[in-house]
């Protein structure tokens, strides 16, 4: 009884204490000063000190990055692992990775030529911010760069575009013993040509006579007037076909451009170690040996223009404004694939492949002196192309010539064959053209020779395709693999009986002897059992094919065909070379010969 009083008791004590009012506030007395309230600073979100690993997708694959902080900044950041191009992708991420850390943010600019390696990068280093608790805000926020101050460079030569015409013009006037700026707006040279193979052709050089090559300025014009459907421009055609040759020799030559290229003696062209990335790095080394101030990361923006000569450019750089002021410019900026508003519409049915900083510059700039382009609704378009887990297009040429000396096959979504796989390029792409998607057919033997070529150049590693054929890899490339035709049918949704009749129809040609159908040397038959697989095919776009005119001194034309004084262009920017198709193998040597050429002329003009 005395527990349930108890009880009670303290129940109503506590009720009580629920139901009591405050105290009330003491009023604040209106005739005394009262101390002004600190301001609450911002509270900044800080980061755990450590250092953190992700991974993005680069152009070829993985892009592994550890990214070590402090509290409140990134510190460093180093790439573990990635497949990048040498020369391209590699030299992307050391910029890419210097600009994070100088400017404390992910949102640095991509780098024109590498903007998938950069977006893989900056996707990589956004994702290990975040698991140090980084605020995004803050590492989101564009660059903050100081102002640019003023600056005035006089030369003989300036030189707009370091890619392998510009690169090779300015060696050869530093060479010759004049002055040379090259201006390059991209955090790093080579250019389309670092994406190129880097070969050579060598119509009349010494070296293909050595290897006693057939060959002659008067075949390599008639080949280049076939592959461009004799739309080409026929003078600059023939001023090709006669340049090739002697500066072909200068390039490799000690005393010339010092450029070591392998003479195999096969004749029709040589190599490059490396290919075109290898070539672009040696390039810069012998300027950078010959003293050519090389200005990267810098923009020409306009022409200097007195009276009816250009004397000089101006250009923005990451510090300063510059003017430079010189006796002759030369243009080597490249095509105009990457701008959409120069572009043809029917190009948009297909991916671009080429440099994203071929945006048309030059073709802007020489709007200040009436300058005339020729060509410009053509690019180049070329088939057999796979898509890389990164979306970019890219070129098989080297594991399909493989598989097509075996018994690799195109078939259509009828699962019929539509084309002579190995033909005409341009009749194959006309025949793509016509289906709704395609497919590279080839037993176990074939898609091991199909790897191995391509891994062999880098394009992607050996082990690759067996992640992309898994059954459970939903990504690009559309990469099917299955132990049957029926099997394999059903995956890239073809019909299945279609499948079987094109394969039996294709191994009975080869077995009783018969002509292809489309006229194919047919060598070997497909597997009758084993593993079979199946490689989504596609048209990319590239190389522009118009461009400036100009006459046989490289001097730039105005629409009155008349030459502008101190004005030269060299290589893509070029118009007239290629017609609606480009020559394989001609676009980088133009490129290289026609630098060599801009060099020779613009030295002889300084020298009068």
């Amino acid at each position: 009884m005395k527990r349930l009083l108890v009880l009670l008791l303290t129940a109503m004590m506590l009720l009580a204490g629920c139901s009591s009012e405050p105290a009330p506030a003491e009023t604040p007395d209106p005739t005394e000063p009262t101390e002004p309230s600190e301001p609450s600073e911002p509270t900044e979100t800080k980061m755990t000190a450590g250092t953190y690993s992700s991974v993005g997708t680069g152009f070829k694959g993985d892009i592994k990055v550890d990214v070590t902080v402090t509290e409140d900044e990134v510190t460093e950041i180093e790439v573990v692992e990635h497949t990048e191009t040498n020369g391209i992708g590699s030299e992307a991420l050391l910029v890419l990775v210097d600009n994070v850390v100088k400017y404390q943010t992910a949102a640095v600019d991509s780098v024109a030529g590498a903007t998938v390696t950069s977006n893989g990068f900056k996707t990589a280093v956004k994702d290990a911010l975040t698991q140090a608790g980084a605020d995004m805000g803050k590492f989101n926020a564009t660059a903050v760069k100081g102002e640019l101050k003023d600056e005035t460079i006089d030369a003989d030569v300036v030189v707009v575009g370091a890619g392998a015409a510009g690169m090779m013009s300015a060696l050869y006037i530093a060479k010759e013993g004049y002055s040379v700026v090259l201006l390059e707006k991209t955090p790093m040279v080579g250019g389309a040509s670092a994406m190129a193979g880097g070969t050579l052709a060598a119509t009349n050089s010494q070296w293909q006579k050595d290897a006693g090559y057939e060959d002659s300025s008067e075949m390599l014009k008639e080949r280049l007037l076939a592959a461009g459907h004799n739309k080409n421009h026929l003078p600059t055609v023939e001023l090709y076909a006669s340049i090739i040759g002697p500066n072909f020799d200068w390039i490799v030559s000690e005393e010339g451009g010092e450029m070591p290229y392998k003479n195999e003696g096969a004749g029709a062209s040589f190599s490059f170690d490396g290919g075109g990335a290898g070539a672009m790095l040696k390039l810069k080394e012998n300027l950078e040996n010959a003293g050519v101030e090389i200005l990267l990361s810098t923009e020409a923006t306009e022409l200097i223009v007195e009276g009816d000569a250009v004397v000089g450019v101006k250009a923005t750089g990451e510090e300063a404004n510059y003017t430079v002021n010189a006796r002759s410019v030369i243009l080597a900026t490249g095509g105009y694939g990457n701008n959409r508003d120069l572009v043809p519409e029917e190009y948009f049915a297909f991916r671009y492949s080429g440099h994203s900083g071929h945006n048309g510059d030059a073709l802007e700039m020489i709007k200040a002196v009436d300058g005339a382009t020729r060509n410009l609704t053509w690019l180049n378009k070329q088939p057999n192309t796979m898509i890389l887990p990164s979306g970019a297009p890219q070129y098989t040429n080297m594991g399909v010539n493989a598989v097509y000396k075996m018994s690799g096959i195109l078939i259509n979504e009828n699962a019929e064959r539509f084309a002579h796989e190995s033909g005409d390029t341009w009749e194959l792409m006309l025949r793509m053209e016509e289906n709704e998607r395609q497919y590279l057919l080839m037993d176990q033997e074939n898609y091991e020779a199909f790897n191995e070529a391509m891994a062999n150049r880098n394009i992607f590693n050996a082990d690759d395709p067996d992640k992309w054929t898994a059954d459970d890899y939903e990504g690009q490339p559309v990469y099917k693999g299955a132990d049957t035709l029926e099997e394999l049918a059903e995956k890239i949704d073809v019909p299945v009986d279609a499948l079987k009749e094109t394969v039996a129809k294709y191994n009975e040609a080869v077995t009783s002897g018969s002509d292809d159908e489309f006229g194919r040397e047919l060598t070997t038959t497909i597997a009758e059992d084993g593993r079979y697989y199946a490689l989504e095919m596609s048209i990319r776009y590239s190389t522009s094919l118009g461009g400036i005119q100009i006459n046989d001194k490289m001097q730039v034309l105005n629409t009155s065909e008349v030459p502008v004084e101190g004005l030269y262009a060299a290589g893509e920017v070029v118009g007239g070379v290629q017609g609606d198709l480009y020559l394989g193998g001609s676009t980088f040597t133009w490129a290289m010969t026609s630098g060599v050429e801009a060099g020779r002329v613009v030295s002889e003009a300084l020298a009068e």
